[in-house]
């Protein structure tokens, strides 16, 4: 989910979580969409590494890329811009429909990127872009094992997370009541539920926060490779 990175524009604190989150989204899936139209425009970095990913797929021989936690399709846009065949999944039906209105080229999916429908290496790339933000550090493993799944032998992930701040909570959100928590995830769990599920490492990036765009953390990227590196 992209725009979750910045702006506590539109949302606001709260002191409690109690979980759930995709029929949230659908709530405000208009507000956010309009919100956050473009982040790639005003990241130059952040798009630089989504073409890296793209080469290291195109390289290994695969064109097929999944983009789970697709949100409204601006990640989704930029992996096609790069030349990869776009597949996006979203548990939220709302953000489904804004995403294969506005980035027709990608093939949609409405599932939950813990149980992906797809079968055993159908994929040459997996994008999770600010898509970890709701999952709990002690589900990462898990969820990466179902990543590791989807993904060919050689196969490529990308993610990008908050790093280096304590979790968020909003109780509103664009002027709806929302519960919802965004987590900040350390590098090295993640680094470490990577290698759990079989991942190696092959390169990690970070950068700080932008004030001038509302970013409240650092942002982390990490681009691993399913089994070892050949």
């Amino acid at each position: 989910m992209v725009g979750a990175r910045a702006a506590l524009g539109g949302f606001r604190l709260s002191a409690t979580y109690r979980g759930g989150v995709y029929d949230q989204y659908d709530v405000i899936a208009d507000d956010y969409a309009q919100h956050f139209p473009d982040d790639f425009a005003s990241r130059p970095f952040d798009r630089a590494l989504v073409h890296v990913f793209a080469g290291l797929v195109q390289q290994s021989g695969g064109g097929n890329v999944l983009d789970v936690g697709c949100g409204p399709g601006q990640a989704t846009a930029e992996l096609g811009a790069a030349g990869l065949r776009t597949h996006a999944i979203d548990g939220s039906p709302a953000m489904v429909s804004i995403a294969r209105r506005r980035y027709p080229h990608a093939r949609y999916q409405v599932a939950d990127m813990a149980s992906l429908p797809y079968q055993d290496a159908a994929f040459g790339g997996l994008c999770a872009w600010y898509s970890i933000i709701h999952t709990p550090a002690d589900r990462l493993a898990g969820l990466f094992a179902e990543f590791s799944r989807v993904l060919a032998d050689p196969g490529w992930l990308l993610l990008g997370f908050q790093t280096d701040a304590p979790p968020l909570v909003f109780d509103e959100a664009f002027g709806h009541k929302v519960d919802m928590t965004f987590l900040r995830h350390d590098i090295t769990a993640v680094h470490e539920a990577l290698l759990a599920a079989g991942f190696t490492v092959y390169a990690t990036s970070k950068r700080e926060r932008l004030q001038h765009l509302s970013e409240t953390a650092a942002q982390a990227f990490v681009i691993a490779h399913r089994g070892p590196l050949h």
